[in-house]
């Protein structure tokens, strides 16, 4: 292998790595291409999507998680819908396929660690309510359980009208919404860029205030 791809390698902080992060060591394309077939023959880089590749054996760092690199599959993105629900402990069944909120249009990546979706939401404060969670380098971003809600409201064009559909549909738990930070509910209630979901997030929160669940 290049030297100078073995050490940069070797000193990569992520557990992905792009073409034009190896292109800072092999400027050749052809010698680039070369290098970089011979790694995945090997097993040392696994294609995640053209161009971007998590890096194996000898050279990873740690075991890869979904959500740390959602982003670097497709960007900008953070994870959302019932990744970000299960994460959260609001839904109870584990979530299979990676659930992403992005500001391009809508795409889906099958990779050898899963499927991973990613669906166009308002971009205007994208990151609104959005959360950074990680440690050192490999960190990720996660909508709030509020968020990811108005997200699968917006996205699915859900017809929730009380807290029951919620349960009905997502199997949120009610004891979960109840005790939940009404700041976040109400800030995405006078915020998100659609106004069909401030209007149910609204209406959510009025229930809240009213001392009642159900309207």
């Amino acid at each position: 292998m290049n030297s100078n791809f073995e050490n940069l390698l070797l000193q990569w902080p992520l557990c992905t790595i792009r073409d034009v992060d190896i292109a800072t060591v092999i400027s050749d394309d052809s010698k680039r291409y070369a290098a970089v077939n011979r790694a995945i023959k090997k097993g040392i880089l696994i294609r995640l999507r053209r161009g971007i590749y998590l890096i194996g054996n000898p050279y990873k760092k740690n075991s890869p998680i979904n959500f740390q690199i959602a982003h670097s599959i497709y960007g900008p993105s953070y994870i959302s819908f019932e990744s970000a629900l299960f994460h959260h402990q609001w839904i109870p069944e584990a979530v299979y396929t990676t659930t992403c909120a992005t500001a391009k249009r809508a795409n889906e990546f099958e990779t050898p660690l899963g499927i991973f979706q990613y669906a166009h939401v308002p971009d205007r404060l994208f990151y609104l309510e959005v959360q950074r969670e990680g440690i050192d380098e490999e960190t990720f971003f996660i909508a709030s359980p509020w968020k990811a809600i108005a997200d699968h409201y917006y996205v699915h064009k859900r017809h929730w009208n009380c807290l029951e559909d919620l349960y009905s549909d997502l199997r949120i738990e009610i004891e979960n919404m109840l005790e939940s930070d009404l700041k976040t509910l109400r800030i995405l209630s006078e915020h998100y860029q659609s106004s069909r979901v401030r209007n149910f997030l609204s209406k959510i929160l009025r229930g809240f205030v009213n001392g009642n669940k159900n309207h």
